[in-house]
């Protein structure tokens, strides 16, 4: 239901677009990623997951903002 959401609106999921980036050939992958309230570390755990299960290597991980502003600014390199 929320990749339905989310095609519609034109942002695609983190994995989706990590997977998109790493067969363009991009060496860095940089994503917003605003956890859903009550879920945080389990969505956010999941996200960093799915986008090194594809080969990506988390470089950096910063967290901005407060209540449901909150969010984190992740980096992710392509190996060496």
């Amino acid at each position: 239901m929320l990749k339905k959401l989310l095609k519609k609106i034109s942002i695609p999921p983190i994995d989706e677009a990590a997977g998109d980036a790493w067969k363009a050939g991009d060496t860095v992958f940089i994503r917003k990623f605003y956890p859903r309230p009550g879920g945080q570390d389990v969505d956010l755990a999941k996200a960093i997951q799915n986008v090194t299960a594809i080969g990506w290597a988390l470089a950096s991980t910063q967290f901005e903002g407060d209540g449901l502003q909150r969010h984190a600014n992740l980096v992710f390199t392509r190996p060496q």
